[in-house]
């Protein structure tokens, strides 16, 4: 994610953002957490890792761009011994990775990072793992597959009742599962 100016300081952490509140409302219903470590990428406030920990998750590390961000989780988690926290930069890959599940809720929302959020999740999925992401619209750029293709990733889409909901897959897992 660029570097933001002193003039322009990112606030998007600061609140929930409505398909991240759905995906982690749904949570449960789309994915078994149990004794998962996973990421919570882009974590704002972290909404949909709380949901992950409740679910069961054995470790959620919370990635964010904003140490402010960050500095609330930990005040609002203090004694949640399971949780970790890390200031990530998308590009990069995610502290404490691989993991077996990434999560992102509502993070689809700057187009001109998308090829750092997709190289991000691929050098942060486990094999056999994969990223669910949340978005409210119903139609997602069209790019999005082609990026995720770029870096090795296989991405497919499923509009919910209320939010898409993205899945996104190395092509090496599925590449592996055909020959099988």
């Amino acid at each position: 994610m660029p570097e933001p100016s002193a003039a322009s300081v990112d606030a998007t952490g600061r609140y929930a953002w409505p398909a991240g509140l759905r995906l982690a409302r749904d949570l449960r219903a789309v994915v078994d957490c149990q004794d998962l470590e996973l990421c919570d990428l882009g974590c704002g406030t972290g909404v949909v890792g709380k949901a992950a920990l409740q679910g069961g998750a054995r470790r959620v590390a919370f990635l964010d761009g904003a140490a402010d961000a960050l500095a609330g989780l930990r005040l609002a988690l203090p004694d949640e011994a399971r949780a970790t926290f890390h200031l990530h930069q998308w590009g990069d890959a995610p502290p404490g990775g691989p993991y077996r599940l990434i999560l992102g809720g509502d993070i689809l929302y700057r187009e001109e990072c998308f090829a750092q959020l997709l190289a991000s999740i691929a050098l942060g999925l486990a094999p056999g793992g994969q990223c669910l992401l949340s978005d409210p619209r119903k139609r997602l750029e069209e790019e999005l597959p082609i990026l995720a293709a770029a870096v090795g990733l296989h991405w497919s889409s499923v509009r919910r009742s209320d939010f898409t909901l993205v899945t996104v897959r190395r092509m090496a897992d599925l590449d592996a599962g055909a020959r099988t």
